[in-house]
């Protein structure tokens, strides 16, 4: 695929680095936090927002505009409600709007794109990329890659309680207390992970990310969402985990810088 003159391709050795990445979700007011947790580690993020349309606590756009100094701003459409629920004509207006509206406050190019909830179709895929965008992030987790499709852009890991369901998830069962060690325990023995995984999210992060440079991964991804972040009391664990990180042979990079440095969707 033909690298976007509009990114940046960074200079990268699959044999000694890792491409380490990070992304948030929503546009809370403290993903400025966040980002002063990536700028003291030296790391990068990306940052998916939208407009406030009176949400409690999102960012405004002044936030945006900083945050896009250091970082990148991606689009996440206008309402945040799942693709599917459009019909082609609004769908259209909801991912084009909000790189428009991006675009407007930052003076750069949008570049990236979230599907909301992580919902995706194929009609939504086609309108991303005929908007302009480079690439597309699911929710799709546990991964390092190969990418078969950029705008299909996986995860590896969610800053989120593990293994044990948090407090007040209403959509996961009280007697279903593993909740979150249960929906990924298939992919982790498949990727052989040692005992200590199992029992902290700090722990399983750590070991993923040991295990993609042992195994010569092209990526690491982290992401989350601040609100849920301060809501479990997650800033040591993430601050732990970024401090970690940059002691080991990686590369920060964007999303987008992702997509553009190595052809990862071919290896």
């Amino acid at each position: 695929m033909k690298k976007p003159a509009t990114t940046k391709t960074v200079e990268w050795n699959h044999m000694h680095q890792l491409l380490f990445t990070t992304s948030w979700d929503d546009g809370h007011v403290l993903d400025t936090r966040i980002a002063e947790l990536l700028n003291r580690y030296g790391l990068k993020g990306t940052f998916y927002v939208l407009p406030s349309g009176g949400r409690e606590n999102a960012i405004q756009e002044k936030s945006i505009k900083e945050l896009s100094a250091q970082h990148e701003i991606g689009a996440h459409t206008l309402k945040h409600e799942n693709v599917s629920t459009y019909d082609k004509e609004n769908l259209a207006k909801e991912i084009v709007g909000s790189k428009t509206w991006i675009e407007s406050i930052t003076d750069k190019p949008c570049n990236m794109f979230c599907y909301p909830r992580g919902d995706t179709t194929l009609e939504a895929k086609q309108l991303v990329q005929e908007a302009g965008f480079i690439g597309a992030r699911t929710t799709k987790m546990m991964e390092f890659g190969p990418v078969n499709d950029p705008y299909l852009l996986p995860t590896t890991l969610q800053t989120y309680p593990f293994p044990w369901r948090p407090k007040y998830k209403q959509w996961w069962h009280h007697l279903d207390p593993l909740g979150p060690m249960r929906v990924k325990l298939s992919r982790m023995c498949q990727l052989k992970m040692p005992l200590r995984a199992y029992t902290s999210w700090q722990s399983l992060a750590q070991s993923l990310l040991l295990s993609s440079i042992r195994t010569k991964q092209p990526f690491f991804h982290i992401w989350g969402h601040a609100k849920e972040i301060d809501r479990y009391d997650m800033w040591d664990d993430l601050q732990e985990f970024f401090a970690f990180a940059r002691k080991q042979n990686i590369m920060p990079v964007t999303n987008s810088e992702l997509i553009t440095s190595v052809d990862t969707y071919s290896l």
